[in-house]
């Protein structure tokens, strides 16, 4: 569930950002007694995602304004389908239209990526993870999305486990200085470590070292198959990830050699909007 509390700050600022002063358009050119009803109308196949922000966004310009929704929340809804309806104040409508529009498109668009990943991988034992690239400002949304579609969250900030990537390895000296380094770590940690080559990998397996997934991160496609084969050979309790140029056309074959996860930060950082319009339908005054 995403909690109304959670969701309110980031509406606000996007209410203050596109209402800085008003609605002057609508102030100046609608009648205040003008009522109506909208509809939101889906123009490609969607996955449905964020209704509770659009909801938010309505309730904090106007309280009166009714929704009713045709759909549920994570179902596919075909091109031309009618999600929903918004009832009230034509003005208090035209005033959260575009916020509105902004959330949900773009929810809907990792939804229905993530869902179209999430297909592709129900052969397998494999689970796609989103990551930490997300837009500033707007993680809990992007990773509910994720969630909506079918995938799963991996770290929401730094706080939440040890990651130790190429950066820290390198500020390390090695791979040999980190698990020196691992010795320190509490036993109640979960410990993932970044590997980019056979070598570091060979002296990471060869080791001690209380590494609970091994995260092979651009590893080349035709060596892939050679380094899962290594680990669970090794080291089978250690899970498998994989990162870095994650599409629908190779996810597949990715998943074939055996991985745990897929991580791909586009599922987030660079997926594109679904196309969304609100419609008014019909007009009334009091």
């Amino acid at each position: 569930m995403l909690e109304k509390w959670k969701i309110r700050e980031i509406v606000k600022s996007a209410l203050k950002e596109d209402l800085p002063f008003g609605d002057i358009t609508s102030e100046i050119l609608i009648p205040s007694k003008l009522y109506g009803k909208a509809f939101f109308l889906a123009k490609e196949k969607l996955v449905v995602c964020g209704k509770p922000v659009v909801e938010e966004v309505f309730n904090l310009i106007d309280p009166e304004i009714k929704i009713i929704w045709q759909v549920e929340e994570g179902s596919e809804a075909p091109a031309q389908t009618k999600l929903g309806f918004v009832e009230g104040n034509i003005k208090s409508i035209l005033k959260g239209e575009r916020v509105a529009l902004n959330f949900f498109q773009h929810l809907c668009g990792i939804a229905t990526y993530t869902r179209k990943i999430v297909q592709k991988l129900a052969p397998y034992c494999t689970i796609i993870l989103d990551t930490r690239k997300t837009l500033p400002g707007l993680k809990i949304l992007q990773k509910y999305a994720v969630r909506v579609g079918g995938g799963k969250n991996h770290r929401f900030s730094l706080s939440d486990g040890i990651l130790i990537k190429d950066n820290h390895i390198k500020a390390l000296g090695g791979i040999k200085e980190v698990i020196k380094k691992l010795k320190n770590i509490p036993h109640y940690l979960k410990v993932e470590i970044e590997i980019k080559s056979f070598e570091e990998l060979e002296i990471l397996l060869n080791s001690e070292a209380p590494v609970d997934i091994i995260l092979l991160d651009n590893f080349p496609a035709e060596k892939l198959k050679e380094a899962v084969n290594m680990i669970k050979s090794i080291k089978p309790h250690i899970k498998i990830e994989v990162s870095g140029g994650i599409t629908l056309e190779n996810i597949e074959s990715i998943a074939k050699t055996g991985v745990d996860y897929i991580s791909s930060g586009a599922l987030t950082h660079s997926v594109k909007a679904v196309d969304i319009s609100l419609k008014i339908e019909s007009i009334y005054s009091y």
